[in-house]
């Protein structure tokens, strides 16, 4: 396993390496074009690992752990065992667009005709991984198993924002193919999307086909002279115009040269928390912490009928208008997620620098006015569901030295991501929330008792009903310009956070 030094970043490194390590090579080297939201298409591979069991760990660890510093102890278990994953991408020339939770994402771009080489290079990568870390044993007895979804074909790259804050998304059917391909495989499989499969040279590959026209399951490789793949590899170099140069780094994108329109561009996909502790010089290591912090995370549906720019046009207006939302609250837009019908928003309330003893009401009541926004303003969307969650949390770094990123893991980050799916069409929150608040009581809606997965005892859960008084039998949920009891709840494949 890694040791705590690999999340430790060099006090040394420049602003730039500082700012890059926490970001995408897709951002770090790209062109801004100085509108958004910004749309470009290109084609690459996919590779979504999926930790499994750790939902389940986090929720026995926080029925026994004594203290925080346990909780601590077991988010740093899970950092190391991300960074040897990342470090192992990393090295096979993959770009880790994100560590979300117990999701990671990474990206090769490359041209169409090469599809194909660079596929038997991710598949190879995904063996190795599985070889090595594919379970870890744990001192409380639930294993940490990976779940690896390959996919290939055209990626949409989409920034949204302003001139202050901007974020990174990948959007399209093969983004939604790695996300189906993780859902199909069982713990320690690695499952290839149906388009990876006709994309790759078959001959290669010992799969069994899962089903027809939707996945295959990867055994193994044909490789029988074991120099074959070092030549493959070396051919795939070729291909990736950022991979490391020296022996030194694991990314070009951490040797750049001082550039101050660069890190102008960078800083503005990174919190302004954290970019305060940066400017301060503190460590990477002293940035983690375990805090009480309030999540809301927005679920934005959207019709089928949705064109792609239009759809990015949609995620800009509603991006902007929860940031300033949240921010005039106390909070701030951490991440925007992408799943095969529309996106999910996650807000912090209580980072560093931002904590306010009222926070819970501000959540909820942001939450309104972002859920009547939503409804009244995105002419294309289909579901608004908006859930709320207060506790301690870890907060602080994930992955490894030369890729890493800032999150939020917990209990409480499960649950407010298991409400969004056990009462869609409304803003939910937990007792803790509801109790915090003290916002008056005519408020809220006691809702119903519902199962959620890996989550043992997830309480009472209330709907906010804004400034509305709960009258019984009262039908709630709904606004003029969408009820939300016409849609049945439908099942999710996003990715966990």
């Amino acid at each position: 396993m890694a040791t705590s030094e690999q999340v430790a970043a060099p006090p040394l490194w420049p602003v730039e390496a500082r700012l890059a390590a926490l970001l995408p090579d897709l951002l770090v080297f790209r062109k801004p074009r100085g509108s958004e939201p910004e749309l470009a298409t290109a084609q690459g591979v996919l590779l979504g690992v999926h930790v499994t069991g750790f939902t389940a760990l986090m929720d026995r660890f926080s029925l026994t752990c004594k203290s925080e510093r346990d909780m601590d102890k077991l988010a740093h278990i899970f950092s190391y065992y991300i960074s040897d994953i990342v470090e192992h991408v990393l090295c096979f020339g993959g770009d880790i667009l994100n560590i979300t939770g117990n999701v990671l994402l990474a990206l090769w771009t490359v041209e169409q005709n090469q599809l194909s080489d660079i596929i038997t290079l991710v598949a190879k990568c995904s063996l190795e991984i599985q070889e090595k870390f594919g379970i870890y044993h744990t001192k409380e007895g639930q294993d940490l198993q990976l779940k690896i979804g390959l996919s290939a074909g055209r990626i949409s790259q989409v920034i949204v924002g302003d001139e202050q804050r901007q974020y990174l998304l990948v959007i399209g059917r093969d983004v939604d193919d790695v996300q189906l391909a993780q859902r199909f495989a069982q713990a320690n499989e690695i499952v290839l999307s149906w388009n990876c499969w006709k994309l790759c040279e078959q001959y290669m590959f010992e799969v069994e086909i899962m089903r027809e026209d939707e996945a295959v399951k990867l055994r193994d490789m044909r490789i029988i002279d074991p120099f074959d793949f070092d030549e493959h590899f070396d051919k795939c170099l070729d291909y990736l115009p950022h991979y490391r140069t020296s022996a030194d780094t694991l990314r070009t994108a951490l040797e750049l040269d001082p550039d101050s329109a660069l890190e102008q561009t960078l800083r503005k996909h990174i919190m302004k928390n954290l970019l305060k502790k940066i400017d301060e010089g503190q460590p990477m290591e002293y940035i983690s912490e375990f805090r009480t912090v309030t999540m809301v995370l927005v679920s934005l549906e959207f019709h089928k009928t949705a064109w792609m720019l239009h759809l990015c046009h949609l995620i800009q207006e509603a991006a902007l208008y929860i940031s300033t939302v949240i921010e005039k609250g106390g909070g701030q837009l951490s991440r925007i997620f992408m799943f095969e019908k529309g996106c999910m928003f996650l807000c912090v309330f209580g980072l560093p620098g931002d904590k306010k003893p009222d926070e819970c009401a501000h959540a909820l009541k942001s939450s309104f006015s972002i859920f009547s926004f939503c409804w009244e303003n995105l002419a294309e969307t289909k579901l608004v569901s908006i859930s709320i969650t207060n506790g301690p949390v870890f907060c602080g770094m994930v992955g490894a030295v030369a890729r890493h990123e800032y999150t939020v893991i917990g209990p409480k980050v499960s649950l407010v991501a298991r409400m969004i799916t056990a009462y869609p069409g409304l803003v939910s929150c937990d007792e803790v929330t509801y109790l915090r608040s003290m916002l008056p009581a005519y408020n809220f809606k006691k809702l119903p008792e519902k199962m959620m997965k890996n989550i043992s005892n997830p309480g009472k859960m209330y709907e906010y009903l804004g400034h509305r008084r709960c009258i019984p039998g009262e039908r709630t949920g709904s606004l003029p310009n969408g009820p939300a009891e016409m849609f049945a709840p439908e099942e999710r494949t996003s990715s966990s956070v």
